[in-house]
């Protein structure tokens, strides 16, 4: 058995009749040992290639940074094993889309964005959470982030209400269930408090989203065949 290994420990066996051609090619282990090695190295680099297309497949617009953090590590010839994988900061989050189940919330929770515009990912946009926290303590706000909390400029020339920004877990019987958040102040009687980015502090539960193997394995079956035929002329007619 030959194999493609992908992220995550997850393996691709290819059967393959080895036996049958090192009999037929009886002194020539080499050769068929690096033929076998190129073609799984050419399979996982098709792999590779056509990951990201599946990742926007399977995602709402993943980020140039996830789509990019695939690697490729080759098979040589007394390792016929060729890997494809993500990278660690990849696959830290990746991990939990392609096997499924529960994410813990760290001592920070786990961010959710609420009434706020993220960017063109979907994402909370970096360094944001932090400038809010900030300005919740402070009550300064850039143009930039007050353009996040859907505040244009225009708005603020006519003289709109003064952003007042909280941080922390709100108090009061009907904030009971609410996590620690980011909250916008709404003044008036009574005032209200809008979640912009909240912190949630139960587990978040995952279901298997992208499914590594049936995206590879017709890859695999369709590449490897003609790559090992291809790879093994190669090598006999430049054996010495």
């Amino acid at each position: 058995n030959w194999m493609v290994c992908l992220g995550f420990a997850m393996l691709i066996k290819i059967d393959h009749n080895i036996d049958v051609v090192m009999a037929k090619l009886s002194g020539q282990q080499r050769q068929v040992s690096y033929a076998a090695a190129v073609a799984l190295t050419r399979t996982a680099a098709a792999i590779k290639a056509a990951m990201p297309a599946e990742l926007d497949r399977v995602f709402d617009r993943p980020t140039s940074f996830t789509k990019r953090g695939i690697y490729l590590r080759a098979a040589r010839r007394d390792s016929l094993t060729a890997e494809v994988g993500f990278m660690t900061r990849q696959a830290s989050y990746l991990r939990i889309q392609t096997e499924g189940g529960t994410r813990q919330p760290t001592a920070r929770g786990i961010r959710l964005p609420g009434n706020i515009e993220l960017n063109a990912f979907g994402n909370i946009p970096r360094g944001l959470t932090d400038k809010l926290k900030a300005a919740a303590k402070d009550g300064t706000l850039g143009n930039a982030v007050m353009r996040r909390l859907g505040v244009a400029a225009k708005d603020r020339r006519k003289g709109a209400a003064h952003i007042s920004l909280f941080y922390g877990k709100p108090a009061g019987s009907r904030w009971d269930k609410a996590p620690v958040g980011i909250y916008r102040r709404v003044p008036g009687k009574p005032g209200k408090l809008i979640p912009v980015i909240l912190f949630e502090d139960t587990p978040a539960r995952y279901t298997k989203r992208l499914d590594l193997e049936r995206f590879a394995k017709p890859i695999v079956d369709r590449e490897f065949q003609a790559q090992f035929d291809r790879a093994l002329r190669d090598a006999l007619a430049t054996a010495r």
